[in-house]
């Protein structure tokens, strides 16, 4: 699998991922490829307390591409639960100084892989790229330390059916699996020919991403930075609810074939035509995973009851969910 001259890198983890995105997208231009940027749009609880992504009939002055896609500016505003945010697509605008594609992921696999085909087409891309953060991407879905895998198992599903790639970027920055864990997922993706290769981050990479998160809130995209300044050891992340080991490896960014990773993944078969993020979450919640869009859901009503947010009751939530879920399997 080759990447073709005009490429389209989609940040698909959600929230800051974006930063990440931008910097890749960027990074390839230095070396003569067209690049164009895309993200869905799913913000941090913190910044957006209207739990799931932003629908986009939220979305204020944007310009619409298709039915499933729009660009958006640094003037483009969400309004969620009667106030207005910046989410951080609009953000890494304001710091490039140029439009970013979005995609509906809020219907599903079937919306998403739709509007990338509608960016794909605007753009005129020839190769697909979807960047994930962290990791989460590679994992199987009933891992303990995961949090977050609604968002980047419908994109993995759209992106493996359009025979697209998949970067995922700072392996383990988000505080979830472990890069020792992520690093045997990798081995056994490469082992089925799915590593396409790996690149490391550069001085020119360092201060790109330097300038975005000046303008963007990403703590693991912040996390590759810290890496390549040198940070090495423990950071707490998201409240204190979990926390990473940065490394060296933190700068690095691997490449695989989306299928190969949806091959490993027993997941994504039951996600491809899913129509709606809570068709896909009830899915999900049936195998027993726990999803961003459970905790979202709980956080919303315990600040509704007057509740405040720890990260002990973060971790509560979902050590709650999955024990209804083994009482009820049993």
């Amino acid at each position: 699998m080759e990447i073709g001259k005009s490429v389209i890198f989609i940040a698909v983890g959600g929230g800051g991922d974006v930063a990440s995105a931008s910097m890749l997208a960027l990074a390839a231009r230095r070396i003569g490829l067209k690049s164009h940027i895309a993200s869905i749009v799913w913000e941090r609880f913190s910044i957006d307390r209207v739990p799931g992504p932003v629908k986009f009939n939220e979305i204020l002055n944007a310009i619409r591409i298709g039915d499933y896609s729009m660009l958006v500016s640094e003037e483009s505003r969400a309004l969620r639960g009667g106030r207005e945010i910046s989410f951080q697509s609009a953000n890494v605008s304001r710091a490039i100084g140029e439009k970013i594609g979005i995609v509906d992921i809020t219907r599903g696999t079937i919306g998403m892989e739709k509007g990338i085909k509608e960016l794909a087409e605007f753009f005129g891309c020839d190769t697909i790229i979807g960047v994930d953060v962290g990791g989460d991407i590679l994992s199987n879905g009933f891992e303990k330390d995961l949090w977050s895998p609604l968002a980047d198992f419908i994109s993995l599903a759209a992106i493996s059916k359009l025979d697209g790639i998949i970067y995922v970027h700072s392996i383990g920055s988000d505080g979830e699996l472990s890069q020792s864990y992520l690093l045997r997922r990798i081995a056994l993706i490469a082992e089925r020919g799915g590593l396409l290769g790996a690149r490391g981050m550069m001085k020119e990479d360092a201060e790109v991403l330097e300038k975005i998160l000046t303008y963007v809130e990403s703590e693991a995209s912040k996390v590759a930075l810290l890496a390549f300044r040198g940070y090495y050891g423990y950071l707490n992340l998201r409240n204190n609810s979990r926390r990473t080991f940065v490394t060296p490896l933190n700068t690095l960014t691997f490449f695989f074939k989306a299928k190969i990773i949806s091959e490993l993944n027993p997941l994504v078969p039951e996600l491809l035509n899913v129509t709606s993020i809570e068709e896909a979450k009830h899915k999900l919640n049936e195998r027993g995973v726990f999803t961003e869009l459970n905790l979202e859901e709980n956080l919303f009503e315990i600040l509704n009851k007057g509740g405040k947010i720890t990260g002990k009751i973060i971790r509560e939530i979902k050590r709650s969910f999955l024990k209804n879920r083994n009482n009820q399997s049993k």
